[in-house]
């Protein structure tokens, strides 16, 4: 809405010249945007099927730790409202939708950070609840250890010469498979990531990465935890992997890949 602006007016009367003064109107106030609190509830619900993809059901415990995170990494209302409205399990999607209304919300949401604490949320509520289990008069076999998080495998799947540069999107292909593979829920996933090799070798082929980032790719390491991102070279190189049009593209390939069926079904 424009603002109002003063306007002196000059009059003439009887031959004789006057300027009179108009009484300057009062600016009109612009319209303030209420936006009302979103309940943690839901809020924990929309994240919860963000960051699982829509799959499982989702859990009081685990809702409300993801609901902190994002409160705790200073997301404002209008975002969490934006999230909660979108209601979707498409990550990508939803970062490059909350980017087209806000840079800095998007990049919160994309962020590592938040990545990292939604990620120890899912993990967490992963875990058996002691007390329920203690209830049941169960104990835990004393040589089974739990696995420690944050311990990423870091060796490569496939040989890389370290003085030979990257030139071509092929020779990121089986690399990429194994380290998107690393992470998946089930065959099935594999399987979608084993499909989307070529489209996703070619996305981030062209995206901008810097050699020491794409010999890493090329190296296929199963971290199968933690994120990529955190192991790359550079700033440079996290910023590309963050950014929504990058992560949006990555989402693309695996939407639209086509597994290959087993034979004989």
């Amino acid at each position: 809405m424009a603002a109002a602006a003063g306007v002196a007016l000059a009059g003439c009367s009887n031959g004789n010249s006057s300027t009179t003064k108009e009484t300057q109107p009062a600016p009109t106030p612009r319209p303030t945007t209420i936006t009302t609190k979103v309940t943690d509830k839901a809020l924990g619900e929309a994240l919860d099927k963000l960051a699982l993809q829509g799959a499982g059901s989702s859990r009081k415990d685990r809702g409300a730790c993801l609901a902190s995170a994002a409160r705790k990494a200073g997301m404002p209302e209008e975002a969490l409202a934006y999230i909660v409205k979108a209601d979707g399990d498409d990550m990508g999607a939803v970062i490059d939708g909350l980017n087209k209304v806000s840079e800095d919300d998007a990049a919160l949401l994309a962020s590592r950070s938040l990545r990292e604490d939604i990620d120890a949320c899912i993990d967490k509520a992963a875990l058996p609840d002691s007390s329920s289990l203690k209830a049941q008069g169960y104990a835990p076999p004393k040589a089974a250890a739990k696995p420690i998080p944050g311990k990423p495998n870091l060796k490569p799947a496939y040989p890389v010469r370290a003085d030979q540069p990257v030139n071509s999107s092929i020779e990121l292909t089986k690399g990429l498979v194994s380290m998107f593979s690393s992470y998946a829920r089930d065959e099935s996933q594999k399987k979608t990531y084993a499909a989307a090799g070529q489209c996703l070798s070619t996305v981030v082929h062209n995206a901008g990465f810097g050699q020491e980032a794409l010999h890493f790719f090329a190296g296929g390491a199963p971290l199968s935890t933690g994120s990529i991102v955190e192991h790359l070279p550079n700033d440079k190189d996290k910023a590309i992997w963050q950014s929504p049009r990058f992560t949006q593209e990555l989402v693309d390939c695996t939407t639209n890949a086509t597994p290959t069926p087993a034979p004989g079904s």
